[in-house]
């Protein structure tokens, strides 16, 4: 899993008196865990400290990166006009129904008698 920083990590540091903020990772920084599974964060002293997953989940300021895969798929919304009810444009009806060939010409002649002229 890989996590993603909502904000800069920051630290304070008092030196001779004075309080200064630092970054030590900037917003946007991506964390993806080591080979064993380990998440490396770098402290303000240079030390690497490893982190579970169960540790980094716990920082309020990461958030989980979901990635999309090469074969999700995609939605597309449209919006549909109030005239869609006179729009022209190529539809297709199907039947599908078990009988003869003798009957089934017999419901496209049909078809062809009253349903055409309807559409034209």
């Amino acid at each position: 899993m890989k996590f993603q920083l909502t904000e800069d990590w920051t630290y304070e540091t008092t030196f001779l008196g004075k309080t200064v903020s630092k970054i030590l990772y900037a917003k946007d920084t991506i964390f993806e865990p080591n080979k064993e599974g380990k998440y490396e964060i770098t402290q303000p002293n240079g030390e690497t400290e490893l982190f579970t997953l169960e540790d980094i989940k716990s920082i309020d300021i990461l958030k989980e990166v979901v990635e999309k895969k090469e074969n999700d798929y995609e939605i597309i919304i449209e919006e549909i006009s109030d005239d869609d009810d006179i729009l022209v444009r190529n539809w297709r009806i199907q039947l599908d129904v078990k009988t003869t060939r003798k009957k089934l010409k017999e419901v496209q002649r049909i078809i062809e008698e009253y349903v055409k002229p309807i559409l034209n």
